[in-house]
């Protein structure tokens, strides 16, 4: 059974092995959440950002780099990745 600290290991294993390089040298833990996946599986919903090496940023800016978000699907009974989803932010 994956711990949550088991799940995140496995999530940014998983995004560093299957992302550019540059983007994970960034990558820092958002959220942890328990939920399931598509199968009825129970498992862990690992959110984790990321610079966004394609977005311009000034030394200037006061808000500084943009970050992607992704969600990782990690079960529960195995530890292993389900799926990688593109997180949106809720616009205010």
């Amino acid at each position: 059974m994956a711990t949550i600290k088991g799940a995140v290991q496995s999530a940014m294993l998983f995004a560093k092995e299957n992302l550019d390089a540059e983007r994970v040298a960034t990558v820092q833990l958002e959220e942890v959440e328990s939920g399931s996946y598509l199968s009825g599986d129970n498992a862990w919903l690992i959110t984790l950002s990321m610079i966004d090496t394609s977005a311009t940023f000034s030394a200037f800016s006061p808000v500084g780099p943009r970050r992607d978000y992704k969600i990782f699907t990690v079960l529960k009974k195995n530890g292993e990745v389900a799926s990688m989803k593109i997180r949106e932010l809720a616009t205010t």
